[in-house]
């Protein structure tokens, strides 16, 4: 695979998107694996620090509603 901005060889895929990129275009973002509710209804999460992220993708802070699919 090719990097998706330079069109070098890629060494990582985006966690988010998916998009290829090289050791010199690859930035780092934390991510949720998973939420849910603890005791006394607490809602906490696990997370993940340093995954790899294209730099174009904006992966939303919150989720969107998709009544569509419903």
């Amino acid at each position: 695979m090719l990097c998706w901005h330079c069109e070098k060889p890629a060494h990582a895929v985006c966690y988010f998107c998916g998009r290829a990129v090289c050791k010199e275009h690859a930035q780092v973002m934390p991510a949720f694996i998973t939420m849910f509710l603890a005791g006394n209804q607490t809602p906490k999460g696990l997370a993940v620090a340093d995954v790899i992220w294209c730099g174009l993708c904006q992966p939303q802070p919150e989720p969107i509603p998709m009544p569509e699919l419903y």
